[in-house]
């Protein structure tokens, strides 16, 4: 996971921790998120970070996306954004 990714997820969580009932959804949808990832699903290309295309998979619970690269050929997963759909704007990957 980035930098970037990290501080977004962070974010994210502090979020969910102060505002919803639900504490620990965000935490837990992320971590099954990674468990996924780790299978390299190679869903639709969003866009493209470095060269290399990005994938996104939506958390559905917390409405937020997981953007990320599968680097082949060692089928590494690397996260690159963790963004909320309903921002209306795109994250910035990295």
């Amino acid at each position: 996971m980035t930098a970037s990714a990290q501080r977004q997820a962070r974010a994210e969580l502090r979020w969910w921790r102060a505002n919803r009932d639900a504490k620990h959804v965000f935490s837990e949808e992320l971590r099954a998120a990674r468990q996924v990832l780790a299978h390299g699903p190679k869903l639709e290309i969003y866009g493209y970070f470095e060269g290399l295309p990005v994938r996104r998979l939506l958390l559905e619970k917390t409405r937020c996306h997981v953007y990320y690269l599968v680097i082949e050929p060692e089928d590494l997963v690397r996260i690159v954004a963790i963004w909320g759909a309903a921002r209306g704007v795109e994250p910035r990957l990295g």
